[in-house]
């Protein structure tokens, strides 16, 4: 069953499905970068003792997690441009280097 046929209802609902994934994990993508860029104008990298260096450790990989994510959809989708994509959305060199990367528990 080809899903590129336009008459075909159920390729129509995929790609709608697909959309909706891609639309809804960019958003927590966005927000997780947002709440690092607020952490880092908020705490001086001065003022960062252990318990703030713990913190913003994870909201970096929490970050470069939900980078990542939306970096596999895209490549999913035949999508690229990534250089573009990362300008867009402002994505840090710092998180960029930690894309793949897993996290130790």
């Amino acid at each position: 069953m080809p899903f590129d046929d336009p008459d075909n209802p159920l390729a129509l609902e995929i790609r709608q499905e697909t959309a909706a994934a891609h639309f809804a994990a960019c958003r927590k993508m966005v927000d997780s970068l947002e709440t690092l860029k607020a952490f880092d104008h908020a705490v001086p990298s001065a003022a960062r003792d252990n318990e703030r260096l713990t913190r913003r450790s994870e909201l970096l990989e929490d970050a470069a997690e939900r980078v990542y994510f939306v970096v596999i959809q895209r490549d999913a989708m035949k999508l690229s441009w990534y250089e573009e994509f990362f300008e867009r959305y402002e994505v840090p060199d710092e998180v960029r280097m930690r894309l793949g990367a897993r996290r130790r528990k």
